[in-house]
């Protein structure tokens, strides 16, 4: 039996092709050509965007945007449709605006409403001055709350109140003021004959005297006690302006005068006064009948008081009666008996 030709395929003959011709590939370009090239093809991609919007999309996001509520009827399985309701959406510029103008309202409200005057003081920690006192100073009552400013209160209460040191002012609605105050301690009373003129604390500063107080120290004087360094008096005029301007808050006396007074105050005899004069400073009239004086600082004071008791045990030695006796500079003592 005789075989039959059979045609070969198609990949029998591309098999068949490649066996006997060389395979030859295309060469591949440069990476430079490559560049331009995908560049060029890329300038050429077309964006189609379809601005088609059918009807029945608008209709839906339209019934989308509305509240639909059912209600149940009478049969069961069965509800009544409501109109819809649309929903609003209340952007943040829109709520922001609406806040901004109900503040803008109740502040002009506040300020212009007698619901919110102050009438009433609460003050604490002052047993001199009374809340009557600091509120026709400040001239507050009938104000707005709205127009206190905490901060400029408590600067004008220690300015207008020498007698106070500092002070704290809060507001409590809706017409409540509390200010709380802290009130200096006297040391010192300035007498002028039976008068007394001022109270000095322990910083140097004078104010008026309120009341009565303890273990409150009396220097007689006609003249006023010595100034701190590079104090300026307030009541004066400004040489340049000629107009009297208003002054920090300082002390009027030297601290070491009144460290002085105290120190010298525990050596004063019993029935004497102390004196001050501008000239010689703190004294007072010794037993024997002279004055005694010991300069406005509290340095070597009880060197002076050893050196004091030498020179009276050397004058009685020698039967004299000064008239007055300095003891203002330390190694220069010195006695008069005449005046």
């Amino acid at each position: 039996m005789a075989l039959r030709n059979e045609k070969p395929s198609r990949a029998d003959q591309v098999r068949a092709r490649r066996q006997i011709e060389p395979v030859q590939r295309k060469p591949v370009p440069p990476a430079t050509q490559r560049t331009a090239r995908n560049a060029q093809n890329s300038s050429r991609v077309i964006r189609r965007r379809t601005e088609y919007t059918s009807s029945y999309g608008d209709q839906s996001a339209r019934q989308s945007a509305r509240k639909r509520i059912y209600m149940p009827s009478g049969n069961q399985g069965t509800e009544i449709r409501l109109p819809a309701v649309p929903t609003v959406n209340l952007g943040w510029r829109l709520l922001s605006g609406m806040l901004a103008v109900v503040m803008i309202v109740a502040m002009y409200m506040m300020k212009t409403s007698d619901v919110f005057a102050v009438s009433m003081v609460n003050l604490e920690g002052s047993h001199r001055v009374s809340a009557a006192e600091i509120g026709h100073a400040l001239a507050i009552n009938g104000t707005s709350m709205i127009e206190i400013i905490p901060g400029e209160l408590e600067e004008r209460i220690v300015s207008q109140f020498p007698d106070i040191s500092g002070a704290s002012v809060g507001v409590q609605l809706p017409t409540t003021l509390n200010i709380a105050v802290e009130e200096r301690q006297p040391v010192i009373v300035w007498m002028q004959g039976e008068t007394p003129m001022y109270w000095i604390d322990l910083e140097g500063y004078v104010f008026p005297v309120r009341g009565t107080a303890e273990n409150v120290f009396p220097v007689f004087s006609v003249d006023e006690p010595p100034h701190p360094l590079g104090w300026v008096d307030p009541a004066l005029p400004n040489p340049e302006t000629g107009m009297v301007e208003q002054q920090p808050t300082a002390p009027m006396v030297d601290p070491t005068f009144v460290h002085a007074i105290q120190q010298l105050a525990v050596i004063v005899p019993q029935g004497s006064q102390m004196l001050y004069e501008k000239d010689n400073g703190l004294g007072w009239t010794d037993p024997n009948g002279w004055q005694v004086y010991f300069g406005t600082d509290s340095e070597h004071i009880e060197q002076k008081l050893a050196e004091y008791e030498q020179i009276v045990a050397a004058v009685l030695a020698k039967n004299l009666q000064p008239k007055l006796i300095s003891m203002e500079f330390l190694h220069a003592p010195f006695y008069r008996l005449e005046q």
